[in-house]
């Protein structure tokens, strides 16, 4: 999903759950960076140096695993908080962050970002509900890229995604991924090849549209009931 500047309303996410006075004390213990599209934020296995509030763009998160494989593990938009379990815990970062397009954040230091939820817990525990909601989101996808049927398999991982982009997502709102065809054969744990020829049937079905770096889901409704087996109802002339 598109997101834009910081305070433009309706935009779900763990930075505008918070409170003026949250926010204002984490605006006063970080400070504001500009990243260019395709910049790292943050690699995996560096020091956990702080967090980051994203107020602008999107953050893709990926991680290596121990055969070298890249993997993509979401997209984070604007009012989401990203980079922020190392910190907290001391641990060097299990993922990388990098710019999919010009990020806007707001960068909290570590220690700052330790005095600030001795101060303000409310912020830790909503940092930690975000944590919890996006591990159940992560354990769904991995169940959901095992199906036998791919179209299907491909609109249950399509459904998960979009939740991932907006924990309030609707059956009745378009919703727009910003990941490549490498990216979303990675999240559906197939080849590009075959990844190709089921979003091949999900436009022939209707339900999504294709674009350089990005999926647009077009028919929500449709696009659930074909996750969940039954056949989309057909499009409205």
């Amino acid at each position: 999903m598109t997101g834009s500047s910081d305070g433009e309303p309706g935009e779900p996410g763990t930075w505008r759950r918070l409170t003026v006075g949250e926010q204002a004390a984490l605006r006063a213990a970080g400070h504001l960076k500009v990243w260019r599209p395709g910049q790292i934020l943050a690699l995996q296995g560096s020091a956990p140096a702080g967090m980051f509030v994203v107020l602008r763009g999107w953050v893709k998160i990926s991680a290596t695993n121990y055969r070298g494989e890249d993997a993509p593990l979401a997209a984070r938009g604007p009012a989401e908080i990203v980079g922020e379990l190392a910190p907290i815990s001391g641990l060097p970062r299990s993922a990388t962050m990098s710019a999919i397009d010009e990020v806007h954040t707001l960068i909290v230091p570590r220690e700052r970002l330790l005095g600030v939820l001795r101060e303000w817990p409310r912020i830790a525990e909503e940092i930690f509900r975000t944590a919890a909601i996006r591990l159940q989101q992560s354990d769904r996808l991995r169940l959901e890229s095992g199906g036998p049927d791919f179209p299907q398999r491909l609109a249950a991982v399509l459904v998960e995604l979009a939740l991932q982009h907006d924990l309030d997502w609707t059956a009745e709102k378009q919703v727009e991924l910003r990941f490549n065809q490498g990216e979303l054969a990675g999240f559906a744990r197939v080849s590009r090849s075959t990844l190709i020829r089921g979003l091949d049937e999900l436009r022939r079905l209707g339900v999504v549209r294709t674009a350089r770096q990005r999926v647009t889901i077009t028919r929500p409704r449709a696009l659930r009931e074909l996750a969940a087996g039954r056949p989309p109802p057909p499009e409205r002339d």
